[in-house]
């Protein structure tokens, strides 16, 4: 729906900013129904209520993607079990 978008989100509060942006000057009720949403759902995503949907990503050109970090946290706790 939006094929001009070149945007790279983080963070859950990175996308709502970049929905925000495509929203425009656009009501809630006008934004949700170019997305093919209803009002309320949009409303809880951007209040953090709800998840958006894989529907609702694709529309905006998103994909979800799952990163897996370790934290500098379990390196330690394995230098600590092997000193026992």
């Amino acid at each position: 729906m939006y094929p001009e978008m070149a945007y790279k989100a983080n963070t859950i509060e990175e996308l709502l900013e970049i929905m925000k942006r495509v929203q425009g000057g656009k009501t809630l009720t006008e934004f949700a129904a170019d997305l093919g949403i209803s009002k309320q759902y949009l409303s809880n995503v951007y209040n953090r209520h709800k998840e958006p949907s894989e529907r609702l990503l694709g529309k905006l050109g998103f994909t979800r993607q799952t990163a897996y970090v370790r934290s500098a946290a379990a390196g330690q706790d394995e230098k600590e079990e092997k000193k026992k």
